[in-house]
C-alpha cells in the first residue's frame, strides 16, 4: 500500500509580506502541522515584498489567508487600482482593470474599433475612463451595467499592511523565531536543517525560501534564467510623497527609463527606473529631488523553484521587477498552486514536477508582459535604444504574431492576465493587426460608428455619478462603505 503522509512541518524563511503570507497559508492549509516563520533581515530589493498588490486574478487565493480586505482599507494599508496610465510615446494610454464590454453589434468592441472606430480606445473601456476621472466604484452585481465591468487591483502598503499579516499568524498559531544569525545545513538539494546562533536547529518536511534575491536557501548549484536583455531595469529610486490617493498609477517614459507615481492613502511612492548600462546613479538622481532609496534589481527566475524540500516564493523565484507591481501576485499565484498540489512528507517527482511546471509557465507570461512595455514601439534615448534589436521572450513573440495578425490572442496554459489587459496594452503600444476581424468588417460602418459612439458616450457618463476617490476612501475609512 502506497500510504500518502501528509506534511507534519513546515519552516518558511524571510523578513517580508511574502514569508508572512506563505506561513499564513500553510497555517491554514494544515491546521494540525508545525509552522514556523524564521523571520530574517528583510531585502530591499525583493519588491515583491515592497511593492505588492493583488490583482482580480489572485483576489481568492488572497481572501483565503482570512485576511479582512475592508478592515485594511479602512486602516490605510490598502488602496484600490482601477487603471495604469502610460504616457510611453507618441500618446499616452490607459488601461483598466475588469474585462470592459466584450461584445458590440456581433462583434469584439476592439476589432469593432479597429475596423472602424476614431478616437482613443481607452474611451471605450469603463475601468480606464472611472480611473482616469479618479473615481472608484465596486463592481456592480447587475451585468446590465458597464460598472459590472469594472474591477480593481488592491494596492498594499507593505508597513501598513503588516500588522494585519501578523494578527493573522497569531490566530493561525504560527511559531515565529528571528535568530541573528542563520546556517543552513543541507544534503543536495535537501535542507536537512537551520542551525541558529542559540544551538538549537529548526528541521522540517518542507521549506519556503521567501529570503528575496538573495535566495538563502537556495544550493550552491541553483540554476537561473536571465531576463536582464527583456526587463532591463535594475536600477530603482524610490522615494516617499504626500499623500494623494487616487485609483490610477502613472508611468512616463523618460529617454533613461521611466518615471511612476503610485499613491497609497498615507504616501505617495514615486519611482525612477533605469539601467545602469546607459545610465549612471548621478544622472538618474537628478530625477529624483530630495531623498530617495537606491534599489538594486536582478531581473531573473529559478529554473527549477520547487527542488528537493525548498520551495522558493516571491523574488527568490522569479524577480520582475517594479513596473505593474506583478511580484506579489506572482508570490499568490504560485503559493496557491503548492497549497493546491500540497506536497507530502516523502517527496514525490511527479508532483514536483507538475508544480515546477506550471510555476515557470505563471512567471513566463508575466514577464512577457512586462516585456512588452520594453520591447514593442519606439520611444527615443539610449535606454530605448539598447532595446531594439532585442528579440522579445517566446510568449510574447506568439502575442505579437497572433495580435499583429488578426487582433487575436490565443488562449494560454497559467496565463496571469486576461486577454482584456493584453489587448489594452498592444493597442496603447501601437500594435496594429494586418486583416481587420471579418465579424467586425460585416457590420455596416454607419451602423458599427453609431454603436461605438453610444458605448463611449454611456462610459463618459459613468464618472459623473460616482465620488472622487480621495471622498470613497474617507468614507471607507469611517465604515460608511
Amino acid at each position: 500500500m502506497n500510504r500518502r503522509e501528509s506534511l507534519q512541518s513546515v519552516v518558511v524563511v524571510g523578513g517580508g509580506l511574502v514569508a508572512l503570507t506563505a506561513a499564513l497559508g500553510f497555517a491554514r492549509a494544515l491546521p494540525h502541522a508545525t509552522v514556523t516563520l524564521v523571520a530574517t533581515a528583510p531585502d530591499p530589493a525583493a519588491l515583491a515584498d515592497r511593492l505588492p498588490a493583488v490583482t482580480p486574478q489572485v483576489a481568492e487565493a488572497f481572501d483565503a489567508l482570512g485576511l479582512d480586505e475592508t478592515a485594511m482599507v479602512a486602516a490605510g494599508a490598502a488602496t484600490h487600482r482601477v487603471g495604469e496610465r502610460f504616457a510611453w510615446g507618441d500618446a499616452a494610454f490607459t488601461i483598466g482593470e475588469g474585462d470592459g464590454v466584450p461584445n458590440l453589434a456581433g462583434a469584439a468592441v476592439h476589432q469593432m474599433w479597429l475596423a472602424h472606430g476614431d478616437g482613443p480606445y481607452d474611451a471605450l473601456v469603463p475601468a480606464a475612463t472611472l480611473a482616469a476621472a479618479e473615481r472608484f466604484a465596486p463592481p456592480a452585481s447587475d451585468p446590465r451595467s458597464l460598472l459590472s465591468r469594472v474591477n480593481y487591483t488592491l494596492r498594499l502598503d507593505a508597513e501598513a499592511a503588516t500588522p494585519f499579516f501578523a494578527a493573522a499568524l497569531r490566530a493561525a498559531r504560527v511559531r515565529a523565531v528571528a535568530p541573528q544569525q542563520l546556517r543552513v545545513v543541507r544534503d543536495g538539494e535537501t535542507v536537512r536543517a537551520l542551525a541558529m546562533d542559540d544551538g538549537s536547529a529548526l528541521t522540517g518536511d518542507l521549506f519556503v525560501d521567501a529570503t528575496g534575491s538573495g535566495a538563502l536557501l537556495a544550493a550552491a548549484d541553483t540554476a537561473w534564467l536571465d531576463w536582464a536583455t527583456t526587463l532591463p531595469v535594475d536600477r530603482l529610486l524610490l522615494a516617499a510623497a504626500p499623500p494623494r490617493p487616487s485609483p490610477l498609477d502613472r508611468y512616463d517614459a523618460t529617454t533613461d527609463g521611466w518615471t511612476a507615481r503610485w499613491p497609497l492613502a498615507g504616501r505617495t511612492l514615486a519611482g525612477v527606473a533605469y539601467a545602469s548600462a546607459t545610465t549612471s546613479d548621478a544622472r538618474a538622481a537628478k530625477q529624483m529631488p530630495g531623498r530617495s532609496e537606491r534599489i538594486t534589481i536582478r531581473p531573473r527566475r529559478q529554473v527549477v523553484p520547487f527542488a528537493g524540500n525548498v520551495l522558493a516564493l516571491g523574488d527568490t523565484a522569479a524577480t520582475l521587477g517594479p513596473l505593474g507591481w506583478h511580484g506579489y501576485t506572482l508570490a499568490l499565484a504560485q503559493l496557491e498552486l503548492a497549497l493546491a498540489l500540497m506536497p507530502a512528507r516523502t517527496p514525490e517527482p511527479l508532483l514536483v514536477a507538475e508544480y515546477n511546471r506550471r510555476a515557470t509557465l505563471r512567471a513566463d507570461r508575466l514577464h512577457a508582459y512586462a516585456a512588452a512595455f520594453y520591447l514593442v514601439g519606439r520611444r527615443r534615448g539610449d535606454f530605448w535604444h539598447a532595446r531594439r534589436s532585442q528579440q522579445p521572450p517566446a510568449e510574447l513573440a506568439t502575442a505579437l504574431a497572433q495580435f499583429g495578425q488578426r487582433g487575436t490572442l490565443p488562449p494560454l496554459e497559467e496565463e496571469m492576465l486576461p486577454q482584456a489587459a493584453w489587448q489594452q496594452a498592444l493597442i496603447g503600444l501601437g500594435v496594429r493587426p494586418v486583416r481587420a476581424d471579418p465579424l467586425a468588417l460585416s457590420v455596416p460602418r454607419a451602423s458599427a460608428v453609431a454603436a461605438l459612439t453610444q458605448l463611449r458616450n454611456a462610459i463618459a457618463a459613468l464618472p459623473a455619478g460616482l465620488s472622487a476617490y480621495p471622498e470613497y476612501l474617507v468614507a471607507a475609512q469611517r465604515g460608511r462603505r
